[in-house]
């Protein structure tokens, strides 16, 4: 992967909102860890968050296309992982989603 496909196409003022609601939903982790790739995130099980969540991926596919999205869920929670191809996408990912594992305590 070149450096140049790791491209977010959101404005200054839209990636701000969009990591507002990033962390909005982190309130929610009840988990975080590195993974190959990038990172996996665990949910606890809350009315409506499965919908804010597939909606959050589903935006975030349209401007970082570069990310795929894996997400599960069963009565345990929801667990949704974010990865990427190669180092520098590992690397991207995980410096994207950097406030979120800190909101988290994550590591």
């Amino acid at each position: 992967m070149q450096e140049n496909d790791l491209v977010c196409t959101l404005t200054a003022a839209d990636y701000r909102h969009r990591e507002t609601a990033w962390l909005r939903v982190g309130s929610y982790m009840s988990a975080s860890a590195a993974i190959p790739g990038g990172l996996s995130f665990r949910f606890a099980p809350t009315r409506g968050l499965g919908d804010s969540l597939t909606e959050l991926v589903r935006l975030e596919s349209e401007c970082c296309t570069w990310m795929a999205f894996a997400m599960s869920e069963s009565q345990d929670g929801i667990t949704l992982s974010i990865t990427s191809n190669g180092e520098d996408g590992e690397r991207a990912v995980r410096e994207t989603f950097a406030p979120l594992v800190r909101a988290a305590g994550g590591a």
